[in-house]
């Protein structure tokens, strides 16, 4: 018994940003608005689609665009786009954030949930946190420490 499996890529509606109305669309924007630089032919740019499905239910308010990277190439370069899936979070007329590659939602929705963060405005980066020091690392050395000398004054 064969068994089919079919993907079926759902479609965002993603409004489309092109050379002809980017001046415009951008201009219009006021707040923070996502565009995602894609290509047709690439297969990780596929596997984005649920993930900006999930990022447009939890962010009505944000406004996503899409540039096909074939279609307009200089909007491409303007941007410095190495490869796609690209990224980028803007907020007026300016770059603040950027992924290249497939992106977990969780990163994604990280950045909008931080923008704001004054250390992340200041900063252009957001903080990272120290890891916890153990206090077991340093015990332990200790107590292989002192097995060496009891064995060494032992013998």
């Amino acid at each position: 018994m064969k068994i089919r499996v079919k993907y079926c890529w759902a479609k965002i509606s993603m409004n489309k940003l092109n050379s002809e109305n980017f001046e415009k669309v951008v201009n219009d924007e006021s707040g923070l608005f996502i565009i995602k630089f894609s290509s047709p032919t690439c297969g990780p740019c596929k596997t984005m689609i649920p993930v900006f499905e999930a990022l447009t239910e939890k962010n009505p308010e944000i406004n996503i665009y899409e540039i096909d990277t074939m279609e307009s190439p200089e909007l491409a370069s303007h941007f410095g786009v190495r490869g796609v899936p690209f990224v980028t979070y803007c907020e007026n007329r300016e770059v603040l954030y950027s992924f290249t590659g497939v992106t977990p939602l969780g990163n994604l929705q990280y950045v909008i949930n931080n923008i704001n963060d004054p250390y992340f405005r200041e900063n252009g980066e957001f903080r990272s946190e120290e890891p916890k020091k153990s206090p077991w690392f340093a015990l332990s050395i200790i107590a292989v420490i002192l097995f060496f000398i009891t064995v060494y004054f032992l013998v």
